[in-house]
């Protein structure tokens, strides 16, 4: 067993490493939320949580992408989705700024990847794929994963630090590693920004995954046993957490759009708002040790795409550092 190790965040990408750690080391997951929480001040239980690979990623990137779509597939096919909250479905990915599909790294990876005919587009979209992917139901996934680890021995422990000093003398430890997401700001990194997001939970029976990307970012994600679908997207600066009336309606034009109408009933006074903030940092993710520091947070509205990724780096780093001593 290695030297003990603290964690600060319980988010997607803080469990994700304990998931990983916990197989060698004691770890100690410090955090001021936890799964089940529902307070605005983190991310992880309102991303959209799809597993859509990031077209515009580094070769390094593109490596933790497969690792963690790897993980999630995996799941998927051991544990049932109302458990895990991780379900299989067909996506359908459509670009207004895309031509050449056969250049997308990813293809190799998705299972039943195909290319759309130019018939099967949208108005205005200029390419299209078709994949098998994955959703994943953070109020369903993030208690999943702490269970887990409880029962692995990982500790939990509620608290807000404002140092690594101070994760230190409560744990013990000489290694700690950083998936604070937006919190890395208070603990020195002045690059990270949190990005205001809104959405809508809508209650239906439709079961496929959609997205528009380029001019546009619009999608349709159903969550595992929730009995509908979250829509989305937009990014913006406003850091206020009141809903976005006339952007509500705007969604539901732009979903419409890329689902034939699917949503055309639906009546917005139903749906259930929601407004998050994702962790967001200029110059991207960071994943890299300083000392005895390891940090892994910054993918803004893709942290479950990276999450198990950014585990085996993490994973990585500490062991190369072990190596040489």
């Amino acid at each position: 067993m290695g030297e003990p190790i603290a964690i600060i965040g319980a988010g997607i990408t803080g469990l994700a490493a304990a998931m990983v750690l916990s197989l060698d080391h004691k770890v100690t997951i410090i955090a001021r939320d936890h799964p089940g929480d529902l307070g605005l001040a983190w991310a992880s239980p309102w991303a959209g949580a799809i597993y859509h690979p990031q077209k515009d990623a580094s070769a390094s990137e593109q490596k933790m992408q497969r690792a963690s779509f790897q993980y999630y597939w995996n799941l998927a096919h051991r544990e049932d989705s109302s458990k895990s909250g991780v379900l299989i479905l067909p996506m359908t990915e459509y670009f207004d700024d895309w031509t050449d599909e056969q250049s997308i790294w990813y293809r190799d990876l998705m299972p039943n990847y195909q290319i759309l005919n130019k018939s099967e587009l949208p108005e205005n979209c200029t390419s299209g794929v078709k994949y098998a992917s994955i959703s994943m139901n953070p109020v369903l996934l993030l208690p999943y994963l702490m269970q887990k680890l409880e029962v692995r021995g990982v500790k939990f422990v509620r608290k807000e630090v404002m140092s690594y000093e101070e994760v230190r003398h409560l744990t013990g430890t000489r290694i700690v590693v950083n998936a604070s997401g937006v919190g890395a700001k208070a603990l020195g990194d002045l690059s990270v920004k949190p990005i205001r997001g809104q959405t809508m939970f809508v209650k239906t029976k439709f079961n496929e995954l959609v997205m528009r990307e380029g001019s546009e970012y619009t999608y349709v994600i159903p969550r595992a046993g929730s009995g509908g679908v979250i829509m989305g997207g937009i990014k913006s600066d406003r850091m206020d957490a009141e809903v976005d009336v006339e952007l509500k309606s705007d969604i539901l034009r732009r979903v419409n759009r890329i689902t034939n109408n699917a949503f055309d009933e639906i009546d917005l006074e139903t749906v259930s708002d929601i407004v998050a903030f994702r962790p967001g940092r200029d110059g991207g993710l960071r994943v890299e040790r300083n000392g005895d520091v390891v940090h892994a947070y910054g993918a803004a509205g893709a942290g479950y795409i990276y999450s198990f990724g950014v585990a085996a780096r993490v994973q990585e780093l500490i062991e190369q550092t072990r190596a040489r001593l």
